[in-house]
């Protein structure tokens, strides 16, 4: 299977105060459909833990054309983008029931030895691993130069329901924790346009974290996580916003 495809209806578990798909719902199904494909494709969660490795997503980014709304049906479309020997890249198109685009994604991911954290090349088994599609979703996820530490950051506990199956700090709440601290009131005028994440440090139970924020520009935002114990930085993200219209 070089593609792989799922229709998905819109929940109201999946939006927001307006009724639109926020963009943490749409990022977990994402990783849901890359779980499953690569589940298919022999290189899923089952089949790496048997061998004591795991996936672990180092960097998306995201394009926003418009966000579905509930009861809306989209179509998602994503597929193996190749391998540098390191990353393995995916992509990712949705799609309204007209055929419109409303998202387009590219992620790199990297396989790690369970025990020693170290990172499994792919370049040992290029042979096996599925071909590149050659389309383009969008640009890959660049590199981004981590936030500076500002003074008298608040540190909040990481919670038992942001930790995940493989023990650490869950990606989309990551975006859950950066989010929710630009506020209400700036929420309620801006939603993300585009989103891009560096993943650099695993969180785990105990670990307190702190974002930070800086802004670039008029709508753009340089973000991160610090963790308490040794002022590490956990990701490194970055958001352009637009003024959110509430039809």
């Amino acid at each position: 299977m070089e593609k792989y495809q799922e229709t998905i209806s819109i929940k109201s578990y999946h939006t927001n105060k307006y009724g639109k798909a926020s963009i943490t719902s749409l990022f977990n199904i994402l990783i849901e459909a890359a779980w499953a494909h690569a589940q298919v494709m022999d290189w899923g969660y089952d089949s790496l833990k048997s061998n004591n490795l795991f996936w672990v997503l180092s960097r998306i980014y995201f394009l926003v054309e418009k966000y579905p709304v509930w009861q809306d049906r989209i179509t998602l479309s994503t597929w193996s983008a190749g391998t540098d020997g390191m990353y393995a890249y995916r992509e990712y198109v949705l799609e309204n029931e007209q055929g419109e685009v409303l998202l387009r994604a590219s992620s790199a991911w990297l396989i790690l030895d369970m025990e020693t954290r170290k990172i499994f090349r792919l370049s040992e088994v290029r042979a096996t691993f599925p071909k590149r599609i050659d389309s383009r979703a969008c640009r890959n996820p660049k590199r981004i130069k981590p936030d500076t530490h500002p003074e008298n950051l608040h540190f909040d506990p990481i919670m038992f329901s942001e930790i995940d199956i493989n023990q650490h700090f869950n990606s989309v709440k990551y975006v859950e924790r950066v989010l929710d601290d630009f506020g209400i009131d700036f929420l309620d005028r801006f939603e993300p346009a585009e989103l891009e994440i560096n993943y650099l440090k695993e969180g785990q139970a105990g670990d307190s974290l702190a974002v930070t924020r800086t802004q670039l520009s008029g709508n753009e935002y340089l973000n991160g996580l610090i963790r308490e114990s040794d002022a590490a930085d956990l990701c490194a993200m970055r958001i352009v916003w637009r003024a959110r219209i509430k039809d």
